[in-house]
């Protein structure tokens, strides 16, 4: 894969036309923060005195043991208290703070597809608990960008622990950790009777760690180019192995390729310094090879 062909190469010509207003409108960001908003008007407008729209979204108590009420996972996400305005304009000026600049950093898709997975994952934790764990009679529902914000929020400070966040500014790395502590404390017996899902931006936190220690991508999931080289050539299965190693510049090519990439995008989120010298090592013959490709 050239260069230019990556995703956080594309981003800029992407969001370049249309002047800074047609770019701003163009984002993850921007287009998330509309729909929240579209579906929170069509409720107030269309839903009715039962609020039809929002009911019909949101995550209910039983939804882990009916699997025709998943969708409620994701849809849950972005719908937001009828009642509380301040619900969907918290919920969105964090997105819209923190959500821009993690989507340049990691690229449109990249930031949605996280977004989103946090948003289930959230869900999930959610109805489990309240299914499983908080005993038979347990009932209720869930909605709110929540989770989906504060991983986001989560993963900003982790990337950019220096930066200075908050009204009185402090260090990213102690907001993220007010945040979390904030929502341990909520979560606790002590808190009680609160209508706030601390669990599920604890959820969000979490998966935003997991997402940032492990270096996970959406945008290239592990194991896949080594199942598509297989499907390729299935014929190759029932060929017998040589009793030596044999080498196969294809192979070591295209295994290249797939080192070279996650390093690439190691380097797009951490910087050049996270590298080793084994690592620079490997991105010079890459970069030698793609030389002489183009000669």
């Amino acid at each position: 894969m050239a260069l230019e062909d990556r995703d956080y190469y594309r981003e800029a010509d992407r969001y370049g036309g249309g002047g800074a207003a047609g770019a701003a409108l163009q984002t993850v960001v921007a287009r998330l923060i509309l729909i929240n908003g579209a579906l929170f008007l069509a409720n107030a407008f269309f839903g009715g005195q039962d609020n039809q729209i929002t009911r019909a979204l949101m995550l209910h108590s039983d939804a882990i043991v009916h699997p025709w009420m998943w969708y409620q996972f994701l849809t849950a996400g972005f719908v937001h208290d009828w009642e509380n305005l301040l619900h969907i304009v918290g919920n969105m000026l964090g997105l819209f703070v923190l959500g821009r600049e993690l989507e340049q950093k990691l690229g449109g898709r990249e930031f949605l597809l996280f977004y989103l997975a946090s948003i289930v994952f959230g869900s999930v934790v959610w109805s489990v608990r309240n299914h499983f764990f908080a005993g038979p009679d347990a009932s209720g529902s869930c909605l709110g960008a929540s989770g989906g914000v504060t991983a986001v929020i989560i993963l900003f400070c982790l990337q950019n622990p220096r930066a200075m966040l908050g009204l009185v500014p402090i260090p990213a790395w102690v907001f993220g950790l007010l945040v979390v502590a904030t929502d341990i404390f909520g979560s606790s017996p002590a808190a009680l009777g609160s209508r706030v899902a601390y669990d599920v931006h604890l959820a969000g936190a979490a998966f935003a760690l997991a997402y940032w220690a492990f270096g996970w991508s959406f945008g290239k999931l592990p194991g896949i180019s080594q199942i598509a080289r297989l499907l390729k050539s299935p014929r190759k299965w029932l060929e017998p192995k040589p009793p030596l190693r044999v080498h196969d510049p294809e192979q070591y090519y295209e295994e290249l390729d797939e080192q070279a990439d996650r390093l690439l995008e190691k380097v797009n989120r951490e910087g050049l310094e996270s590298l080793n010298a084994q690592e620079r090592q490997l991105l010079e013959d890459y970069s030698r090879r793609t030389r002489q490709k183009l000669r």
